[in-house]
């Protein structure tokens, strides 16, 4: 029971996460608040497996509904280092 309650309340929902960036030729580590996917949803993967029946191949992931890139820069880099 404890197992199927587990997964039925594992949703998969956006989550606040704070990333660190660094590099030790820099001077500073830069932190970074973003959201990511957390918790499980249902999908399936059927390339390239024939033998198996699709309910073998269902997976509990995490899916984006969208995302974006955003540069950032790390202060206090010297000149010969990408930031």
């Amino acid at each position: 029971f404890g197992l199927a309650c587990g997964q039925a309340m594992s949703f998969c929902i956006p989550t606040e996460y704070m990333m660190h960036v660094e590099r030790k030729e820099c001077a500073y580590c830069l932190t970074i608040n973003t959201t990511v996917c957390a918790g499980y949803c249902m999908t399936r993967d059927v390339n390239g497996k024939l033998f198996l029946p699709k309910y073998a191949l269902s997976q509990d992931v995490c899916t984006y509904r969208d995302f974006m890139y955003k540069t950032a820069e790390i202060p206090g880099c010297p000149r010969h280092v990408t930031p």
